[in-house]
């Protein structure tokens, strides 16, 4: 009997490593995914800021700053430019939401299909996007950037945001200070790297945008366009292959916790 309890025992042991080792797989996967949007996010703010106005698209704080300080100095025309992005934005994660209480339990088909609008308003602005004025073309953007980032902001059990870098700035710093005090070091230093990742992907994609549009040859959100396509087809082959343990909507789509 002692025995038998013993084998038991030991194949659970073994039947749970397997488990943690295919969720920590499965989250490798999602990270590789955040990255690939986080840099899309860095690139899409960096490319409307330079190329329509110094308006952002996705950093609505800036916005809020932008908009306050103008508007202190009487300069309301100026001030104006920055709320449209505000109201987009805003109008993005609205839709979401409302897919997403549509969808029940079924939010992973949700980020699969905001990823196509995203991807869909992203090929018209790199075809178009030139020839239309910024009060247009930066508001669409921040709708894209809401869409994005609400649609798919968690990690594992870290949430994060792909449109803006302050979050996960504050818990990744968070996570490294009690990795290095040893406080639950496994998981606040998967925590640090994860989400520092997530911010250096998001500083690439800026860098990217910010390089490529002072180029000054056209078509500017292609290369962004390309990278939205490879996390839309990751997610779709992460959706195809998820680890049936392993929940979708607690993996992939959040809560919009992350915070600018």
């Amino acid at each position: 009997m002692h025995r038998d309890g013993s084998r038991n025992a030991q194949l659970s042991s073994t039947a749970g490593g397997l488990g943690t080792l295919a969720e920590v797989d499965h989250a490798s996967g999602l990270l590789v995914i955040a990255c690939l949007f986080a840099v899309a996010g860095g690139y899409m703010d960096a490319y409307s800021y330079l190329a329509h106005g110094h308006v952002f698209a996705n950093a609505q704080t800036g916005n809020f700053v932008f908009f306050s300080v103008y508007a202190s100095g009487g300069q309301w025309g100026r001030a104006a430019r920055h709320l449209p992005p505000i109201v987009a934005f805003s109008l993005g994660v609205v839709v979401v939401k409302l897919l997403g209480v549509h969808a029940h339990k079924d939010s992973f088909r949700v980020t699969l299909l905001c990823q196509g609008v995203e991807l869909s308003i992203l090929a018209v602005l790199a075809v178009v996007g030139d020839r239309l004025p910024s009060a247009s073309v930066v508001p669409i953007i921040s709708f894209v950037a809401a869409i994005q980032n609400t649609s798919f902001d968690r990690v594992g059990p870290w949430s994060f945001n792909s449109a803006m870098t302050t979050g996960n700035l504050r818990d990744a710093t968070s996570g490294l200070v009690l990795w290095i005090a040893g406080r639950e070091t496994v998981e606040n230093r998967r925590k640090a790297i994860t989400l520092g990742l997530i911010c250096i992907s998001f500083v690439a994609g800026a860098l990217c945008g910010g390089g490529y549009t002072r180029l000054g040859v056209g078509h500017d959100l292609v290369p962004c366009l390309a990278i939205v396509a490879a996390g839309s087809l990751l997610t779709w082959r992460k959706h195809r292959m998820h680890i049936p343990h392993c929940s979708p909507t607690r993996a992939m789509v959040g809560t919009g916790s992350s915070q600018d």
